[in-house]
């Protein structure tokens, strides 16, 4: 075949929808098998394309001590900085792509995504256990450790330049759980919720925004998207300030992002113009070499071993899905990912494994560990898609008595029988090691693994701390100073009292307001609506975190 445009030759894009068809003909026909293929695969990726991640060929041969990259094996990596450990991690360890994943899974219910918990708890208490942190996730986690933040407003220093691929590469789980995944805005705003908790460039949202399409696309008609589609996807993502228009936490970001950024639409139109341009040059891949000489022409092309492109949320998103043009075989895919050193490897890979596999027709060759929490992940997620019964979902602790474990070695401690469980995540089933020593005395590492089915490599006190209750106490075991805040009542003599009057330009009134009626959830929710409905986004903000104060002092 010559060199051929991918946009004009219509022969090229039948083809390649041709060649993925059938790659997972006989396999995929029901949705829910797609979707769990897509999750393996995408693990799969993650454990693959993470052992040439940020090295060179003569590190990747060190690390796999000579023998080619051909699929997952055992291999050695420091993990914790310099206070933390050389660890040899065991065949099929994935990263934190699928950590992530596997966390924003945990916070989709039946009821739908529960985006506080996703950044209040399961964000910062990843910081414990992160296996390859990026540097605009790691920062936001540690913003949404304080009390007084908001997901909708985590203004870590830097937060508005922060477009890199951490949240495109784990926003599936909201695609698998999508009833009508053909409908974009059906899944769009609980993408960008999840999105903005870590990530507000334009560009970060558009690559989860453009893969989670891609992802539906695949999920849906069981064929790779096409570089059209492609098109029709970037048309999609054109129009997501509207589709968003009336969410309001969304419109609080918007407000926050524009006093430090500019204006968004603008911003917006920009990168929506920079993803057409990338289309333009995947279009000129050569079609007549070999997929790995068809990728690395792209890579190329697209400059995705610049460092201040590698890791680009919208630029990966491309490539993953530009990746299934060149190779549709998912164990091909994934190796020619792995093996381009000097490319953002492992997140490629697990993006476009998600793609590529919701095609595939087998399971990947290698289970990656706690492939079958993979599996009954995708599968409880494939059943809030069919609307069908309502399956068990995780039980987070109550937000208004929860705190984010003080540092990354206080997220492990031990119930009163002496049983380990992980703060918001639950008790732990199997210590899998012994404690590993850091070069920190203070500090050790080790594998457990949780009820839930996942394995942890965690950071841990030598000595643990000792705390009362179950999941829903907070880290540091502050039980609202004694009181149980969802207990009490308004009491008989107290007469009821609208808030219609009080003036919300004062915010001082309203919390005396508040104080006063602390027992009573209906007064304080009328409260927070008065201020909500009457107040700028950066009032609505202080006032939350006051309340949230007063929520946990047991104030009365």
């Amino acid at each position: 075949m010559k060199e051929g445009n991918l946009f004009s030759n219509d022969a090229i894009a039948d083809a390649t929808r041709a060649e993925c068809r059938q790659d997972g003909a006989g396999g995929s026909s029901d949705r829910a098998v797609r979707i769990r293929r897509s999750s393996l695969w995408a693990a799969y990726g993650d454990a693959l394309g993470w052992i040439s991640e940020l090295t060179d060929k003569d590190g990747l041969r060190r690390r796999t001590d000579g023998a080619p990259l051909s699929e997952p094996v055992a291999w050695t990596r420091r993990i914790g900085g310099r206070a933390g450990i050389n660890v040899r991690l065991p065949r099929g360890c994935y990263s934190d792509d699928s950590q992530l994943r596997l966390a924003t899974g945990r916070a989709i219910s039946a009821d739908g995504f529960d985006v506080e918990a996703f950044a209040k708890v399961e964000i910062p208490v990843w910081l414990s256990y992160a296996l390859g942190a990026g540097k605009s996730t790691t920062a936001a986690a540690e913003n949404l450790a304080r009390p007084r933040s908001t997901w909708y407003a985590n203004q870590f220093k830097g937060w508005t330049e922060s477009g890199g691929n951490g949240a495109a590469m784990r926003i599936q789980p909201h695609v698998w759980a999508a009833r009508t995944p053909d409908d974009p805005e059906s899944f769009l705003p609980d993408v960008v919720r999840n999105a903005i908790c870590t990530h507000s460039h334009p560009t970060g949202l558009m690559g989860a925004v453009l893969h989670a399409l891609c992802v539906g696309r695949a999920i849906v008609d069981a064929s790779c998207p096409t570089s059209s589609e492609m098109v029709e996807s970037i048309e999609v993502a054109e129009r997501l300030l509207k589709i968003m228009a009336n969410d309001v936490e969304f419109g609080y970001w918007r407000s926050a992002f524009e006093h430090v950024a500019g204006d968004l639409s603008e911003a917006w139109e920009g990168v929506v113009e920079e993803t057409r341009r990338a289309l333009r040059v995947v279009s000129t891949i050569t079609t007549n070499v070999t997929p790995r000489d068809r990728y690395k022409n792209m890579v190329n092309g697209l400059r995705l071993r610049d460092s201040e492109r590698r890791g680009s949320g919208m630029l990966t998103a491309v490539a993953a899905t530009a990746l299934a043009w060149c190779e549709p075989r998912p164990a091909e895919a994934m190796r020619i990912a792995a093996n381009e050193v000097g490319t953002d490897t492992d997140t490629i890979a697990t993006m476009a494994g998600a793609i590529v596999g919701a095609v595939a027709d087998a399971d990947p060759p290698v289970e990656v560990i706690d492939a079958d929490l993979f599996r009954s992940e995708a599968d409880r997620l494939a059943t809030i898609a069919a609307g069908g019964h309502s399956p068990p979902s995780h039980r987070y602790p109550d937000l208004l008595r929860w705190s984010a474990p003080a540092s990354r070695a206080d997220a492990l401690v031990s119930s009163k029988d002496g049983r380990l469980r992980v703060c918001g995540l639950g008790g732990v089933s199997e210590e899998k090691s012994e404690p590993i020593k850091s070069a920190n005395a203070g500090f050790l590492w080790q594998w457990i693994r949780l009820e839930y089915g996942q394995t942890l490599l965690i950071k841990r006190r030598v000595n643990v701390r000792s705390v009362a209750g179950g999941l829903d106490v907070d880290s540091d075991s502050r039980r609202s100073n004694g009181h149980d805040v969802r207990s009490r009542q308004v009491t008989s003599e107290r007469a009821p009292v609208t808030t219609n009057r009080i003036d919300t330009r004062d915010l001082k009134t309203v919390l005396s307001y508040v104080k006063d009626h602390i027992g009573s959830d209906e007064e304080i929710g009328r409260a927070f609506r008065q201020v909500v409905n009457k107040s700028t986004p950066g009032e609505i903000h202080e006032f939350t975190g006051k309340l949230i104060d007063l929520l946990r002092s047991g104030a009365r």
